[in-house]
This record gives C-alpha cells, structure tokens and sequence, in this order.
C-alpha cells in the first residue's frame, strides 16, 4: 500500500504536467476567440487600421457618446485634423479594456497619433449578462492578477491582517475570477469556435456593431421619464455634495501605466476620459507624473449641460442631442491638451 501510493502520486504529476503543457502548447497556436461585437470592430479596424489616426476605447458611454463625425470635425476646424474610429463597446470595463488595447495595438496602425482611454476603476464582478465567453476570453494570467489585486487591496493602504481578511470577504470574487482564468487557460470549447457556423455568427451583427456610418459608433436613446429624472436630481444633488479627489487604487493605476506605456511604444499617445457620469469625485494617480492627461467630464458644476434631464437617459449615458455637444466638447478639449508639450 505504502509503496503504491508514491506511484499513483507520481501518476497525477504527470497527469497535471501534461494537461498544463498540453494547455500552452494550444496556446501558442490558438489564440483566444474574440468575442462577437468586440471581433467584429477589430476585424474592421484590422483591415483599415492606416485609415485612422485617433481611437476612442471605452464602454457604452463612449460608444454611445463619441462621434467620429462630430469630433474630427470639431478638430478639424481648431487645426488639428483627426480620423477616428469608435472602440466603445457594451459593458467594457477594466481589465478587459487593458486587453483590447493590446489587440488593437497588435494590428500595427501605421497611422496611429491619438489613444483616447476612459478612465474608471478596474472590475472584480462580471456581469451574467454578458455571456461567459464575454468573460473568459481577456482573462490571462496580466489580467486575472490585477482584479486579485484590486481584490485584496482597493484602497492601496492595507496591510498584511487587511489583506487576509479581505481575501475571506473577497472569497466568491476570487473564486469567480480564477475559475475564468482557468477556462482561458484551458482553452475549453476553443476549437469548436473555429467552425465557419460559429465564426458565421460571430459577425453576423458587424453592421449593426460598427453603426450607421461604420466608424463605430452607435447611436443613444430617448431621455429619462420625469420620474426617473426626480431620482436622477436627488442623487446628482447628494454626488455633488461629498465630490472630492481620491486616489485609483494600486491595481488600476498599475493597469493604465502600463497601457499608456504600450500606446506610446506603438508610436501614439494615449489620454484619459472621464465621461458625465453621476459620480463627482475626481481621479488621481498616486505616483507623479500622470502617465497622460486626464479629461474629466464628470463635474455638474463645470458641464451642467450634460446633467440637464432633458439630456440623459440615465446615470451613465447621454441622449443623442446631450452625446453630439459631448463629442465636440471632448474634441475641443483634446486639442487643446494635444498641442501642450
């Protein structure tokens, strides 16, 4: 018995040493099956990526708000000509943005001046919504590390005895995102992405992802109900009184330094967006200098036109009159950061 058991031991290791090199080994031929709606805009964006000088990456409050049309020609008439495609997707909040910038940057524009990013806390929930797909693909090893960190340390100042007991209370959050790392790592139900069925219906809404002008951008909805406008002004009310400065904690600092690193090795320089969000507080970098500038949109004292009810369709998202104003007032503001050293 004694002398079995050693046997079998040894058995398990290779068992497990086969599976993970077999895991690697498909990951070097076999990238991960980018999800449809983010395939169908890097697909367009591959195969007229010189076409553009500036992209705008951020979830569906740029999407829904950045206009190319509006904001090239908005640059265009303050002398500083831009052309720029739209990489807003649903829902695409840190760390997987981190990962679709690589992707972008991995089909070598070689025009590329301008990455327009925004700028929010990196996510350790994933919302069921989305689909699993939508959550296992961007979650590699770079990715999974940074929402641990977060995890454990959202406000940068814990400890050892902090970060035990947030490992406890973080418990399900860690659970959720290892289980996604190792579905990404072993690479479950990747070949069947490769049949042309499934390729098929991978880009079958591409027109409807890319808009009505194919410059990726779609347009927003109708504005809130008056009753929903009442709770909208009470919350902005409270949003506005305890606004302050805080600091990104550790993990999505760290997240959009390196980002910021990778546009600038490629040759562009990446800015930052905070779009009109209901959220009053401003954004710091905790090390100097910033690694780009910060174009903050989310004071109602400054912009109260984008937090008119009239505007907004909800706490995040402008209606299409409130989105055509924001995309002229990002693209006055971008030229006017773009032309200091």
């Amino acid at each position: 018995m004694s002398v079995q058991f050693p046997k079998k031991l040894g058995y398990v290791a290779i068992a497990l040493f086969a599976f993970f090199a077999t895991s690697a080994l498909i990951h070097s031929f076999l990238p991960p099956i980018i999800p449809k709606g983010i395939a169908a805009k890097l697909k367009f964006f591959s195969e007229h990526r010189d076409e553009f000088d500036t992209v705008i990456v951020g979830t569906s409050r740029l999407y829904y708000s950045a206009s190319p049309e509006i904001f090239d020609a908005t640059t265009r008439e303050n002398g500083l000509p831009t052309r720029t495609f739209n990489f807003g997707i649903d829902g695409m909040h840190p760390p997987e943005n981190f990962y679709v910038i690589e992707q972008i940057l991995k089909t070598k524009p070689r025009n590329l001046k301008w990455v327009l990013i925004e700028l929010e806390d990196i996510q350790t929930k994933w919302d069921n919504i989305l689909g699993t797909e939508r959550a296992v693909y961007w979650h590699d090893w770079a990715r999974t590390s940074l929402t641990f960190r977060k995890a454990l340390n959202p406000r940068g100042n814990a400890n050892w005895f902090i970060k035990l007991t947030r490992l406890w209370l973080a418990r399900r959050d860690f659970i959720s995102n290892l289980m996604l790392f190792g579905k990404q790592f072993a690479n479950i139900g990747r070949a069947t992405d490769f049949l042309p069925s499934a390729n098929a219906e991978r880009f079958a809404d591409a027109a409807s992802e890319l808009g009505p002008r194919g410059d990726g951008y779609r347009i927003a909805g109708d504005a809130m109900s008056a009753e929903r406008a009442t709770g909208f002004q009470k919350r902005l009310a409270l949003e506005v009184s305890r606004a302050t400065q805080k600091y990104l904690d550790p993990a999505t600092e760290s997240g959009y330094r390196n980002a910021a690193a990778q546009i600038r090795a490629a040759g562009a320089a990446p800015v930052f967006v905070v779009t009109p969000i209901i959220f009053q507080s401003t954004s710091r970098f905790r090390q100097s200098p910033p690694p780009a500038p910060v174009l903050a949109f989310n004071d109602a004292r400054k912009y109260p036109d984008f937090y008119d009810v009239k505007v907004r369709i909800d706490d995040g998202h402008l209606t299409r009159e409130g989105a055509e104003n924001f995309a002229r007032a990002l693209a006055r503001e971008f030229g006017h950061r773009a032309r200091q050293p």
